[in-house]
């Protein structure tokens, strides 16, 4: 009885977290599947180049907490688990390059493919993250990956 409980408690958590998620995420990627215009915003490289590094840290985190949470015990969760867990690995290859090309001095339209790679990433690990109870440290790393991530929209495809 304790343990079904807890196990209640434990899923409704995750369904929290899932909605969080979704939330963080699913505003702005609904938004990008458009690819809408804005009015256009000043490229500022030392601002984009700064927010790329704090990218890749907030996305080096969120492989960090993901590699230290245990792995999920049912089949199907376990196989969305190392789906996230590829995804984030991704992820954290094309930050760094985003990263590195913005220090060399990459301009918006030079970087716009990294960019746009990491945006379509993003979309897959909101997927996984719907099917998937994420650990509290993981959502938090991966919320403020996004939060970094949205900031730098606005250069690459206008202000709304």
């Amino acid at each position: 009885m304790i343990h079904s409980m807890h196990r209640r408690a434990d899923c409704r958590a995750g369904w929290l977290a899932v909605a969080v998620l979704i939330a963080v995420f699913g505003a702005t990627s609904a938004g990008a599947q458009g690819r809408p215009a804005g009015d256009p915003v000043k490229w500022d490289q030392a601002r984009v180049t700064q927010y790329a590094t704090e990218l890749n840290k907030a996305i080096n985190e969120a492989v960090h907490q993901v590699r230290k949470s245990p792995t999920q015990t049912s089949l199907q969760q376990r196989q969305t688990w190392y789906d996230m867990k590829e995804t984030l690995r991704l992820l954290e290859n094309s930050s760094g390059r985003l990263q590195t090309e913005l220090q060399k001095g990459g301009s918006a339209e030079e970087t716009r493919a990294t960019f746009d790679r990491i945006d379509s990433l993003r979309r897959d690990a909101e997927e996984s993250g719907r099917k998937s109870m994420i650990p509290a440290p993981v959502l938090d790393a991966l919320v403020n990956a996004g939060a970094i991530h949205n900031q730098m929209r606005p250069y690459y495809f206008g202000k709304i």
